[in-house]
């Protein structure tokens, strides 16, 4: 890609992006709205430039303009040489987190600990997509009110008419959960403190709607042990079923060896290392997307080889072929 701050600032050029602004607007049916955080100028500012009207430095919306179009090249340019990513496989991690899905939609509340990629959110999307009455809430760090999570719950389903005031958001959310025999999944549940914990629980007391937590081992941790465990006390007497699994197992490993198509039992046995640190399955996933473009694109082999070159990159603690 070129420095667009290299380039000189020529009629020809600016025409050359006014053109080419058009074109692309009219072959994706974009509006100048669309067009206003792709190129980082205000819609109405992308018209009058368009229109030969814009009375400002047209040179800058032009190098705008042109940085956006190396950025698509580039991006179409990695389309081609990257591979592609498998999309959702089962593995046997994920089989045992549906059925732990499907008892918690009976009604009633279960958790699952796993650790950085045993695949748990990919797992947990996945039934969301299967089975109706079900509602995947990431929880983000920054959700620290009840509030938050009312809101949160409602963007996923897809309601943006609640009313104001943490009680009455409250009472409005469980009259969405009542009598739908749903369930409602809070992944990275680490992140809910004591107070947001606790209207969860009285959503399930009051709707008897399936509630899942699924997080990291710091979810055990605040349940089961330390000074706050005490806190969480009448939460936990309600887990009907929870697991823990820390690393993703030797058959989650041969599922996405699978996945990839991989047949190689040198590679396969890499990816067993791999696999057994922390970041399991997603860090087996990058490594293999990297190593085929280190083999050369989309349509090369991974070899052992090209694997280890791929993780020496990834790790800051390279493991042995």
């Amino acid at each position: 890609m070129n420095n667009v701050n290299n380039i000189e600032e020529t009629d020809d050029f600016i025409r050359d992006q006014r053109a080419w602004l058009l074109e692309h607007k009219q072959t994706r049916s974009l509006s100048w709205a669309q067009l206003q955080p792709l190129i980082s100028r205000p819609g109405s500012t992308l018209s009058l430039f368009a229109n030969e009207k814009y009375a400002g430095v047209n040179g800058d919306i032009a190098k705008a303009i042109y940085r956006f179009r190396q950025t698509l090249m580039r991006q179409t340019e990695l389309r081609v040489e990257a591979p592609i990513i498998p999309s959702y496989f089962e593995t046997q991690t994920a089989k045992e987190l549906h059925n732990l899905l499907s008892w918690a939609q009976r009604g009633r509340m279960t958790y699952w600990v796993g650790g950085p990629g045993t695949g748990k959110t990919t797992a947990c999307k996945e039934y969301a997509d299967r089975a109706s009455n079900v509602w995947h809430v990431e929880i983000l760090r920054s959700t620290k009110t009840t509030m938050a999570l009312c809101h949160q719950i409602l963007a996923v389903m897809k309601d943006f008419t609640g009313p104001t005031g943490t009680a009455r958001l409250s009472a409005y959310v469980m009259g969405k959960f009542r009598d739908t025999g749903g369930l409602l999944i809070l992944d990275d549940a680490q992140n809910l403190d004591i107070d947001q914990i606790e209207e969860v629980r009285g959503w399930f007391d009051q709707t008897q709607i399936g509630i899942a937590l699924i997080g990291n081992p710091k979810v055990v941790s605040r349940m089961e042990g330390g000074a706050r465990a005490a806190d969480f006390a009448q939460l936990y007497s309600r887990i009907g079923l929870r697991m823990v699994r820390a690393l993703p197992l030797k058959d989650d490993i041969e599922a996405l060896a699978a996945a990839w198509e991989i047949e190689d039992s040198q590679v396969v046995a890499f990816l067993h290392k791999i696999g057994s640190k922390p970041g399991g399955l997603r860090s087996c996933t990058y490594a293999l997307e990297l190593a085929k473009m280190i083999g050369g694109g989309r349509d090369s082999d991974v070899t052992v080889n090209n694997l280890h070159s791929a993780w020496t990159q990834l790790s800051s603690q390279p493991v042995m072929a």
